[in-house]
């Protein structure tokens, strides 16, 4: 078991909406000071053009191995870690990872806190696109029978904080993470910010029913599942309504974190696992038999073994590895921090 973090030493991760205007300020100018940095990785094997781009290679480089798997929850709750400590650290941000409420945003996306487009959001919807843009632009989802229109947007974001945000890499990854990465992913190509933000999925399934039903898995494998499939077949789950209902940037398998959003959809994400942990009996759900489920691949792919606590995992040169229990717990270890 890793040690409980001191109350003197937990900050607290707030809901965007309940920031201070200087707080969400801050947070945006951290991210655009990440944005400015230079990055640490190899730029002959990497392209990457910031120290930001730095964790979209590394998410692009492991997405065959941290999505539909055992891994998933916990991989990504040390990421958007690494992401807020790298904020801390490296551009002085005071604050801590803020987080998307789906379900408070969801009425009006656009005009939410979030996504209004004001200097105090993550900017707002992309610029509209021609006729023949927009036949050109990746669906939203199509799984079955199951699809949902495109947005207004999806042309460049022209207004807000990342107005002027410039994204390198990924242009032409695919949206499915198996099997292999396609042979382009680290391309570079220089290109505005995209987003088309979709009012369709905020409405039919970033809802509270959806949430409800997800809190009331009974076990890891269904939170699992229910978290990327809502009832219904083809239906997404939150997790995969959060990076669609922000366009194809959002919604790239690889690298969704080119988004800004993504790490706010993620740390909420981590805020609902860790909810559904607290509610089980004792630790069985964060050390015990309801603790993990799967194997170390994304869908099996290639066949690999089934994850333990003791299974190594990393996040190439942002991290060392490290075994999966010793961020099972929100509170333990260095992950100081709570949700408010």
């Amino acid at each position: 078991r890793t040690l409980v973090c001191l109350s003197s030493q937990v900050r607290v991760r707030k809901e965007w909406g309940d920031l201070a205007l200087h707080e969400r300020k801050a947070y945006t100018d951290a991210v655009l000071c990440l944005q400015s940095k230079p990055s640490h990785l190899d730029h002959a094997l990497y392209n990457t053009t910031s120290r930001y781009e730095d964790f979209v290679a590394t998410h692009m480089n492991f997405t065959r191995f941290i999505h539909s798997n055992a891994v998933f929850l916990v991989w990504h709750r040390r990421f958007v870690w690494l992401f807020e400590r790298e904020l801390q650290q490296d551009c002085d941000y005071p604050g801590t990872l803020p987080y998307w409420d789906w379900i408070k945003n969801a009425k009006n996306i656009t005009a939410s806190p979030l996504f209004d487009g004001s200097p105090y959001s993550l900017s707002g919807q992309g610029l509209p696109l021609s006729s023949e843009a927009k036949e050109q632009e990746l669906p939203c989802w199509e799984v079955g029978n199951v699809t949902c229109p495109k947005g207004p947007g999806g042309g460049c974001v022209a207004d807000g904080p990342f107005k002027n945000y410039r994204c390198s890499i990924g242009v032409k990854s695919t949206q499915n993470p198996e099997p292999s990465l396609p042979p382009d992913v680290f391309n570079y190509v220089s290109r505005c910010f995209p987003r088309d933000i979709s009012q369709y999925v905020a409405t039919n399934f970033q809802t509270q029913a959806n949430l409800d039903h997800l809190l009331a898995a009974s076990t890891i494998a269904e939170f699992q599942d229910r978290i990327d499939n809502a009832s219904g077949v083809g239906f997404p789950g939150l997790h995969p309504a959060g990076h669609m209902a922000l366009g194809p940037t959002g919604a790239d398998a690889f690298s969704s974190p080119q988004e800004p959003a993504f790490f706010l959809h993620h740390s909420m994400i981590d805020k609902v696992w860790t909810e559904w942990q607290r509610r089980g009996r004792g630790e069985e759900r964060i050390y015990g038999d309801n603790a993990l489920f799967g194997t170390l691949t994304t869908l099996n792919i290639p066949p690999s073994d089934n994850a333990t606590l003791e299974s190594e995992i990393g996040w190439g040169s942002l991290e060392q590895t490290a075994p999966i229990k010793k961020f099972m717990a929100v509170g333990r270890g260095d992950l100081c921090y709570r949700y408010e």
